[in-house]
């Protein structure tokens, strides 16, 4: 019986769960790696942190599922805002993979955002309560 209650997890959290994990690796490296002219900056520092709070939010967005609705909503939110103000770093630090991987992100989370199993489970669930 509680089988029938689990949502599947929306594949474009994975994927946003993935290209975090992927920057979040990649602004390591690029924050610690002594070769490659940004490292040990603040700005390596602020994209390293950034990518982080990215992966904590996806996180929370692929497996809090009871969730309320606004934190999830503003979660979303938030993670849209880190995807372009990370991008944009990465963009001034010439980093270019970390760049395609909030480009992934982006994807991910419009992937999400169409494909959310939360949003569309609570209309079934309204319509069988109608019944």
């Amino acid at each position: 019986m509680a089988e029938a209650h689990r949502r599947p997890l929306s594949p474009g959290a994975w994927i946003l769960l993935v290209a975090a994990l992927a920057g979040l690796v990649t602004a390591a490296i690029n924050a610690f790696s002594s070769g490659n002219g940004i490292a040990f900056t603040g700005g390596a520092y602020l994209v390293l942190v950034s990518t982080a709070l990215l992966l904590l939010a996806a996180l929370v967005i692929a497996f809090a599922r009871h969730a309320p609705r606004f934190v999830r909503g503003l979660l979303l939110v938030l993670a849209l805002l880190d995807i372009f103000g990370t991008a944009a770093a990465a963009y001034f630090l010439e980093s270019r993979f970390l760049i395609a991987f909030m480009a992934l992100g982006l994807v991910g989370w419009l992937v999400h955002l169409v494909h959310d199993p939360a949003r569309h489970a609570g209309a079934g669930a309204m319509a069988e309560a109608a019944r």
